[in-house]
């Protein structure tokens, strides 16, 4: 579905305009570098805190990666 109706699998692919993009406007450099801090504040969010599963830095660090990727949550 996301193909018909051109929506990015990942964040990686989003383009400065939202649509897919061979070379997304977030480098892979510069979210590996920020990773930590992103997750950090995922997790201190007032969403996260509703959420009946409570992740760890590492957890959050780990989904914000399968979201970046388009990869599965294995855990």
């Amino acid at each position: 579905m996301n193909d018909k109706l051109n929506i990015p699998h990942c964040i990686k692919n989003y383009g400065g305009d939202s649509y897919p993009t061979e070379q997304g406007f977030v480098p892979e450099d510069v979210f590996l570098e920020r990773l930590p801090e992103i997750a950090a504040n995922a997790i201190l969010d007032a969403c996260t805190g509703s959420n009946p599963r409570q992740p760890s830095q590492e957890d959050m660090e780990k989904l914000l990666k399968c979201c970046y990727y388009d990869t599965e949550v294995d855990f």
